[in-house]
């Protein structure tokens, strides 16, 4: 008897994330969307950490006289530009 209750319990609570699930599903959300965005947020945010850390070894390393060129700031905004390229390439160009 107590196996039948826990199954019941069990049971319901499943139908009850089932229905929460579907509810979301009409409203419009959809799965897809949060992974472009998620893609979208990874193609932007890769190429400008790899250019922050590629300027910061530079500048460790190779230090300009004048010291007026930051290749930090230099490769960060860099990486901004092929990250917005990328996002474009994928998402809008026409072949």
């Amino acid at each position: 008897m107590d196996r039948k209750k826990e199954s019941e319990k069990f049971q319901k609570r499943i139908e009850e994330q089932a229905s929460w699930l579907e509810k979301w599903r009409k409203k419009g959300i959809s799965w897809e969307k949060v992974m472009i965005i998620g893609a979208i947020g990874w193609m932007i945010v890769l190429p400008m950490v790899l250019g922050g850390y590629l300027g910061n070894y530079l500048d460790k390393h190779y230090k300009m006289e004048d010291g007026m060129l930051s290749w930090t700031i230099t490769f960060i905004v860099l990486g901004l530009f092929v990250a917005l390229y990328s996002v474009w390439r994928v998402f809008f160009y026409k072949k």
